[in-house]
């Protein structure tokens, strides 16, 4: 792009320094900081969320086992620092958690039709969008545990114990059952939170 084509680039091409939350955001120190830790715990999330995704889409199953039943330690490992880690994931909103809205431009034109100026603004989605994922990864964490759940109940309590053990087996089982409830009181908590 020649020197004179910049000068002439519509300030759509532009790239945006923010997202609708941001703008949202405007004048709030404490919300603008506390939705850039929740940006950064979403993309550490995502990060490992899309391990297991890539890797599920790329498994070949071996002896009929399905891919949650090859990665249990993982799924296991992921919903327990969800659950038990350092972060209350209870606390995050809604809107933190996906997408509710966009950043739209209001513009006004001189009287050759060129836009002499532009102001963002937050739209909002009527179907909100994955946008940073978290609540689409503890959506798909859940699915996981719950089917490596009825895998454990389908190849029995020994299953998941080194040793063969029942006993071993049926508290994992039962942890788990209650991990899954915790699950998704959790999803449910975030999906009603609309706090500003």
């Amino acid at each position: 792009m020649t020197e004179e084509e910049k000068k002439e680039a519509t300030p759509a091409e532009e790239e945006l320094p923010f997202d609708a939350v941001d703008l949202m955001l405007d004048g709030n120190l404490q919300g603008q900081i506390n939705y850039s830790l929740v940006k950064a715990i979403a993309s550490a999330l995502d990060e490992k969320a899309q391990i297991l995704i890539q890797a599920e889409e790329s498994y070949q199953p071996v002896e009929d086992e399905t891919f949650p039943e090859a990665a249990m330690p993982e799924i296991e490992a992921m919903s327990k620092a969800i659950l038990e880690g350092c972060v209350d994931f209870s606390k995050i909103c809604f809107w933190e958690a996906c997408e509710t809205s966009e950043v739209a431009w209001e513009e006004t034109k001189d009287e050759e039709g060129k836009v002499v100026q532009r102001l963002p603004y937050g739209n909002s989605l009527e179907e909100p969008r994955p946008g940073n994922r978290i609540l689409a990864n503890l959506e798909q964490i859940l699915i996981w545990m719950e089917a490596v759940h009825v895998a454990h109940e389908k190849n029995g309590m020994g299953w998941v114990s080194p040793y063969g053990c029942p006993e071993d087996g049926q508290q994992a089982f039962e942890a788990r059952a209650q991990s899954i409830k915790e699950f998704e009181q959790l999803i449910i908590t975030i999906q009603k939170n609309f706090d500003f």
